[in-house]
């Protein structure tokens, strides 16, 4: 019985129904109930804060005059209430009241219960506190409220989960398992040959019940078809075996069978013709093997008819056939299984469009202006003859025309073409026959230099390449001279591969230019590890931001004719977490480089103008520069980015400063200019750091609004020894004292150069005998110290 229920479709169905509605009853009984006891306990809460508002009078005024039995008489009342446990009423003077009361039958109570203070305030002012009273809740009360509630959630469920698994077993029972049954009994006793159709049970014609008849009934009649149509196949099949035979026989294709050890049962005509075989019908002696036939690489025809047996799938090929008296023959061959290990052959002739392939592609590898090899034709000659050579030693050569982009753009293509023509013949002039070249790029060759396995061999070569390359030519009328740079690289010491040895051509090719050009270098591990080295730091820069591991340090600025820290300079650090802490000098360029410069700078704004926001919550009377880089300017940070910024911090702009270089100022860029007067006219200060070490004057500080000039160490350094220093500091002091502008001497290391440069008059300075830059955690305590030593003012 146990065993049929389980089978039974009722049995199955009404058990998941009973164990799905307890499992999802229980899963919201329990979360109401949860949400219940939250409830019951917040409202009892609430309760008790309003009990608080009733008496917060009567407490107030006990609480200002210091009433202890007034306190008590509130603290009865209130513990009157069984949701309160204790009572204290404290007034600023001491305790005025406290009663408690034990919990019901001594019970643990469930919920915890936390105490509800509120503060008492003068009847006269509101904002002076008087006084306190704390209320703790009775929390086996509340305990006995969320059980009298959760029972009660109880019974509303589980009588609500009975109701609908007895309504869902009744619905099932008659909407489901009833029809299921009929049509069970009724396609049982079906005859679908005999035309008989499934009818559906009485009230489900237009259900799903009666779609699954209809499709039942189509189901039959399809099979029936299918029947028929066999047939008919089969009577097809045989008229096609015949026409079969006729295009066997007449096509213009050859057509074989054979066998998996290629020896044939029948061919045809076309076949005969096309390989030198005997008509099928005319000399039986004749050989009957594919392999007999002049190929010139039967292996190949072996392996693809194993091939096209094993897989059970189709393979072609073109396949060259030699004849005797035509020349070579290229045949495209397909094969198909046909069971059996059979297979089914068709060749047609292919030969023209081979050799127009070939001829395509000789052109691909070919550079058409030159004749030599060009980039694929190197790629091919490298894997044909090189890469299969692995015991020999030979130099790769890059060679890179100076000049030559200015001489198109001078004189034409057509003469820029004429140049490369006779370079590349100037090449050839200066190497040996066993040697190869390939032009690679618009106006760069590639020498490949076999039995070169040391720089003494390959110096007298690159030399003469040199020279030849550096003489005097004429073209369209003109003598001109442009001279070349050659990057070598020596196999297999440098490297095996074509990808790795070009690299390190290129990479001696650069060092070359970077020299000066019109020499030649030989590639060595350290160019690459430079490389490397400036790549995976690029990699971690673009990182550096998003894991934090950018820092701002700060040198104090000072005020030296009282000797207080007015403000200090934000300098950027990274710490990296390999090599520790990388000065700007070492990742800065790399940054403006590579376009990462933008996201740095705003990062720098945004944490300067956190820390003014910090110190001016602090109380501190601190200004705070920023160095900006030419390449922020003017979209990278923009004058209403950068005003945004200090809004959003609270910061007032005269408190920021934005440190350029004379770099900046030099070209005059109208875009340049006009960023800065909209970051002055935003109320920002200017600083022009570095003063002096570029191509700027003193004119320069009258023709650019600027606010602050900041003198360069360069000059402080020396001005003690050398007079010209000091005249042009003292000269920079004058002018900008005209001009209404301040003067920050950077680089002061000794008490000397600062007692100096303040009898010169110079207002502001910093550098390390003040203090060398420093994180956020020491700066203020290196102010403090600096201030210590103020000189008092008169």
């Amino acid at each position: 019985m146990r065993e049929l229920w389980q089978r039974s479709l009722l049995g199955r169905t009404v058990g998941n129904i009973i164990v799905i509605t307890l499992l999802v009853g229980g899963l919201i009984m329990l979360a109401m109930s949860i949400n219940v006891a939250r409830q019951t306990e917040a409202d009892a809460y609430r309760r008790l804060g309003e009990l608080l508002d009733t008496v917060e009078d009567t407490v107030r005024v006990a609480c200002f005059v210091g009433n202890e039995e007034l306190a008590m008489e509130v603290a009865r009342g209130l513990l009157r209430n069984s949701e309160v446990q204790a009572v204290d009423i404290r007034s600023d003077k001491g305790m005025l009241a406290h009663l408690e009361r034990n919990s019901a039958e001594g019970k643990q109570a469930v919920f915890g219960s936390q105490p509800i203070h509120r503060n008492i305030v003068s009847p006269f002012e509101n904002s002076t506190i008087v006084g306190n009273i704390a209320l703790q809740p009775d929390g086996a009360a509340i305990d006995s409220l969320v059980a009298q509630a959760r029972r009660q959630i109880a019974l509303q469920m589980l009588l609500l989960i009975v109701a609908v698994a007895i309504a869902l077993t009744l619905t099932v029972l008659r909407q489901v398992v009833k029809p299921i049954a009929e049509l069970s009994q009724r396609l049982n006793q079906l005859d679908p040959a005999g035309g008989e159709q499934l009818a559906a049970p009485p009230g489900h014609e237009h259900n799903a019940f009666g779609l699954l008849t209809r499709d039942i009934n189509a189901l039959s009649a399809r099979l029936v078809s299918a029947l028929e149509i066999e047939q008919r196949l089969h009577f097809r099949h045989e008229v096609d075996q015949r026409k079969y035979r006729d295009i066997f026989e007449n096509a213009e294709s050859g057509i074989f069978i054979a066998d998996a050890l290629g020896d044939m049962t029948s061919y045809n005509r076309s076949l005969a013709q096309l390989t030198g075989l005997p008509l099928p019908a005319a000399d039986h002696a004749a050989p009957r093997s594919l392999f007999a036939l002049p190929w010139t690489d039967t292996a190949h025809l072996r392996q693809m008819i194993e091939r096209c047996i094993e897989s059970n799938a189709a393979v072609a090929d073109d396949l060259a056939l030699l004849r005797s008296v035509t020349p070579q023959r290229w045949l495209n061959v397909a094969l198909t299984p046909i069971g059996g290990c059979m297979v089914q052959g068709i060749v047609s002739d292919v030969t023209s469009r081979r050799n127009a392939e070939l001829a395509a592609k000789r052109a691909a590898i070919t550079d058409q202006l030159t004749g030599l090899a060009n980039r694929q034709g190197f790629e091919e000659f490298w894997a044909n003859e090189i890469a299969k050579a692995q015991d020999q030693h030979f130099a790769l050569l890059l060679i890179d025309l100076e000049g030559f982009k200015q001489l198109n753009d001078a004189l034409g293509f057509p003469a820029g073409d004429r140049v490369l023509i006779g370079f590349a013949a100037r090449i050839f002039s200066c190497i040996k026959n066993t040697d190869w070249v390939a032009r690679v790029g618009g106006d760069e060759f590639a020498v490949v230099l076999p039995n070169i396995d040391e720089p003494g061999k390959l110096d007298s070569i690159c030399q003469r390449i040199l020279r030849v390359l550096g003489e005097r030519f004429s073209v369209s009328g003109q003598e001109t001279c442009l001279g070349a740079s050659i990057g070598a690289t020596l196999y297999p010491g440098d490297g095996t591969s074509l990808p790795a040895l070009l690299r390190n051509a290129e990479l001696a090719l650069n060092d070359a230019r970077h020299r000066g050009g019109q020499i030649w270098s030989l590639f060595n591990q350290d160019m690459r590890h430079a490389i490397e080295h400036r790549h995976n730091l690029a990699n971690d820069l673009r990182l550096a931001v998003q894991r934090g591991e950018l820092r701002l340090f700060y040198q104090p600025i000072v005020h030296l004719a009282s000797q207080r820290v007015v403000g200090a300079e934000a300098l950027i650090r990274w710490q990296h977490p390999t090599h520790g802490l990388v000065p700007p000098d070492n990742f800065i360029p790399l940054a403006e480089q590579t376009g990462l410069i933008n996201a740095i700078g705003l990062w720098c704004m945004e944490t300067a103008c956190q820390q003014l926001a910090d110190w001016q919550a602090a109380g501190l009377d601190l200004s705070l520069t920023v160095n900006v880089s030419a390449r922020q300017i003017p979209d990278g940070l923009s004058p209403a980015k950068v005003s945004e910024i200090a809004a959003r911090h609270g910061i007032a702009p005269q408190r920021l400063g934005l440190e350029i270089t004379e770099g900046l100022l030099i070209g005059e860029s109208h875009d340049a200019l006009r960023w800065l007067d909209a970051i002055r006219s935003a109320g920002f200060r200017v600083y022009l750091d570095d003063f002096g070490t570029g191509y700027s004057s003193l004119s320069y500080l009258k023709r650019f609004r600027v606010d602050t000039v900041k003198i360069d160490k360069a000059f402080i350094r020396d001005m003690s020894q050398v007079a010209s220093d000091r005249v042009m500091i003292e000269a920079v002091i004058m002018m900008a004292d005209a001009l209404q502008l301040s003067v920050v001497a950077e680089g002061i290391e000794t008490a000397e150069q600062r007692d100096l440069l303040r009898s010169l008059g110079c207002t502001y300075g910093q550098g390390y005998h003040f203090s060398r830059p420093l994180p956020i955690e020491q700066f203020l305590a290196q102010v403090a110290s600096i201030d210590g030593q103020a000189i008092p003012q008169a």
